[in-house]
């Protein structure tokens, strides 16, 4: 699911950037942001929590985890509620951005520590517990969403 989003997200960016009046540094950045919160992980995000919610059993599956946990439920609400955030980024400018980074970021590092504790504890390698999709959405997408708000602030 990462990389069909990813790819969502850099057509976004590239129709985006494309049909920009003044480009500089600073707004292909911004933009570049703004696109991997509100697709990347937004539209992702609501999109697992819809799977945890409404097929639950199946996407434990797909996790490793054992099926019928009342927590998938939580897990997917807060899933969509935190890619209901991040999809605003679209709409919300300034501070909320850096409100939403850091609360998906808290949440989506969290939840990859508790996939390498899943894999340390059990062995379990299911593809959605510690495969690329996991890896790059769970860890490799907050670092470069800090990176990227950092690098944005700073630019003139």
């Amino acid at each position: 699911m990462f990389f069909f989003f990813f790819i969502i997200s850099v057509i976004a960016i590239v129709i985006h950037v494309f049909l920009m009046k003044e480009r500089s540094a600073k707004k292909i950045v911004g933009v570049i942001l703004m696109y991997l919160l509100a697709i990347n992980v937004g539209l992702s995000s609501i999109v697992s929590g819809v799977f945890h919610v409404f097929d639950g059993p199946a996407t434990a599956a797909r996790i490793g985890w054992a099926p019928g946990s009342p927590f998938q439920y939580e897990v997917g609400v807060a899933d969509m509620a935190m890619g209901l955030v991040a999809f605003l980024c679209l709409f919300i400018r300034g501070t909320f951005w850096l409100a939403a980074i850091i609360a998906e970021s808290f949440f989506l590092l969290a939840c990859m520590i508790g996939h390498v504790h899943s894999l340390y504890i059990s062995g379990n390698l299911a593809a959605y517990n510690i495969g690329p999709n996991i890896i790059l959405s769970d860890l490799v997408m907050p670092l470069v969403l800090i990176g990227l708000y950092i690098i944005y602030k700073r630019m003139k």
